[in-house]
């Protein structure tokens, strides 16, 4: 029997032409030789396919996996189903693996059994591989990142970690639930069977490019991390988990009259509420129709809690709320929103004159 590699690098890709084939050469270039790399073609229609078979008969350990398109979550745990190596290595379409970075994190591994993941610090770069932002300088110890987590801070980043195999599949691997943000699920839930580690080192190239984050996919996201964070509450306070039983990611429509929710905390039943109406906001879906007591309860939230954390995104919902008070004659609204979208930023509000941007 040949000899099973050591690293399974699982590579989910949809649409990735662009950045494939050099993201793939930084991996191929890897001094740590023994690896595999599960290149998932989700239902790509452009020409990813045929990179990927090109340079999987230029070297064999390209092994394809290919589908109609059922989104990432899904890919993630196919390719944990299929690795054959105990030791995992994540790794994006449109990022770039420095040539020492298996080497470094499996040593790591190697020498540190009780630690189940470890990520490294990574460079920002924008769509032509130019440097766009100092490196990420993140915390690095397990009490540190565990701590992080429950919070809602996504401290190992998703396409720089290695993590063991078994430690994935005994926390439940991705979870569709949370898709927007399944790797803080994910971590979170690791971090309560094994240690999660940082190296200082900067070992991958990170891409900044449009068409990354979708304003409904943000939304998606910005929900998920706020729930986890809550969940997370409910788990160190010894109580039951409310998504236990979900299966499907979750309808902002859900309420107290949910079967889903019929136990959750008032905490998690205004997080849906808060989110239904943010989804309709910012995907401009009706906003006329939304009660004004909706309005008035989304800037309050805002003003007093840290749901949906994007001080820009924030700002922006103030925006369409100053208008809509504007277009409602509602006076008090209007001038609480102005206020708001104006300690967030001043100079944005002016320049756009308090109007969506």
């Amino acid at each position: 029997m040949p000899n099973l590699p050591e690293i399974s690098v699982i590579l989910p890709i949809y649409n990735g032409e662009q950045y494939l084939e050099e993201a793939l050469a930084s991996i191929l270039e890897q001094d740590f030789r023994s690896f595999e790399v599960l290149a998932i073609n989700d239902g790509s229609i452009d020409g990813t396919g045929a990179i990927l078979e090109r340079m999987s008969r230029q070297d064999n350990r390209i092994r394809i996996l290919s589908r109609e398109n059922a989104g990432l979550v899904s890919a993630l745990n196919w390719g944990l189903a299929e690795a054959k190596a105990d030791i995992i290595a994540r790794m994006d379409a449109d990022d770039i693996s420095y040539s020492n970075r298996f080497s470094i994190q499996r040593r790591f591994l190697e020498n540190n059994p009780d630690v189940g993941l470890v990520f490294t610090q990574m460079r920002k770069i924008d769509d032509q591989g130019a440097p766009v932002q100092k490196v990420t300088n993140t915390p690095l110890s397990a009490e540190e990142i565990a701590k992080a987590l429950k919070e809602g801070n996504c401290l190992p980043h998703h396409p720089t970690v290695m993590a063991r195999k078994s430690e994935m599949l005994a926390a439940g691997g991705y979870r569709e639930v949370f898709k927007g943000a399944e790797d803080l699920d994910l971590w979170y839930r690791m971090s309560k069977k094994t240690k999660l580690v940082g190296l200082s080192d900067v070992l991958l190239d990170y891409r900044l490019h449009t068409g990354q984050v979708t304003q409904r996919n943000l939304v998606r996201q910005r929900f998920s991390q706020d729930m986890i964070i809550l969940i997370a509450r409910e788990i160190e306070a010894d109580r039951p988990d409310p998504s236990q039983s979900w299966t499907t990611p979750p309808e902002f429509s859900w309420s107290s009259n949910s079967p889903e929710l019929s136990n959750a905390p008032n905490d998690i039943l205004t997080l849906f509420r808060t989110y239904s109406i943010i989804d309709q906001i910012l995907n401009q879906e009706a906003i006329d129709a939304l009660p004004s007591d909706d309005l008035s309860f989304l800037l309050d939230i805002m003003i007093h809690t840290r749901f949906f954390s994007s001080a820009k995104s924030r700002q922006l919902l103030s925006h369409h709320l100053v208008q809509e008070a504007k277009r409602r004659e509602l006076k008090e609204l209007r001038r609480k929103a102005m206020v708001f979208a104006f300690k967030l930023n001043p100079s944005r509000a002016l320049r756009h004159k308090f109007k969506p941007f």
